[in-house]
């Protein structure tokens, strides 16, 4: 029975290589051990997006963690980037298209990145969460996500309706 302790792996990024497999999965090898198929996530996904990358093998193991990308070889730098920015796939809002109220309910119809979206909130204060001083983490009840990187950079309708409803 375990003793409720944990010990961290701290990963030395010069003795990484990452891979992608012939089947398209991301493998890792460390110090001549070779990890077939490897999952990363970052400890930080909001706040410091290149630290902090849990590393686990495919039973979701923690195998260690990646304190940065800044001294990997450009191949598995490159490799780990693709990998985590297909995992936190996050549209960027461009235009707020509308927000409007009914029946309880906040439907706010939104351009991003990748296409138009709708998301339904029941409310506000749970689904629209400040990340940092301009930065924005919009969410709705189906669990659909995207972002607002700088709401000033918006243009001026659609910070109109935004500052309507903040």
């Amino acid at each position: 029975m375990s003793n409720g302790s944990y010990e961290i792996v701290v990963l030395d990024a010069g003795s990484l290589s990452f891979r992608r497999t012939e089947g398209g999965m991301l493998s890792m090898e460390s110090r001549g051990t070779l990890y077939p198929e490897v999952l990363l996530y970052r400890g930080f996904p909001l706040s410091r997006q290149d630290e902090y990358i849990s590393v686990r093998d495919r039973e979701g193991l923690e195998i260690g963690i990646l304190a940065g990308l800044t001294e990997l070889d450009d191949m598995s730098r490159a490799e780990v980037e693709k990998e985590l920015k297909l995992r936190y796939l996050l549209p960027q809002v461009q235009q707020i298209v509308s927000i409007k109220q009914h029946s309880g309910m906040w439907v706010w119809q939104l351009q991003t990145s990748l296409g138009p979206i709708k998301l339904t909130m029941r409310n506000l204060h749970e689904h629209v969460q400040p990340i940092a001083r301009k930065r924005l983490l919009l969410s709705d009840m189906d669990g659909n996500r995207c972002e607002i990187h700088d709401y000033t950079a918006l243009d001026p309708q659609s910070r109109k309706q935004l500052m309507r409803v903040l």
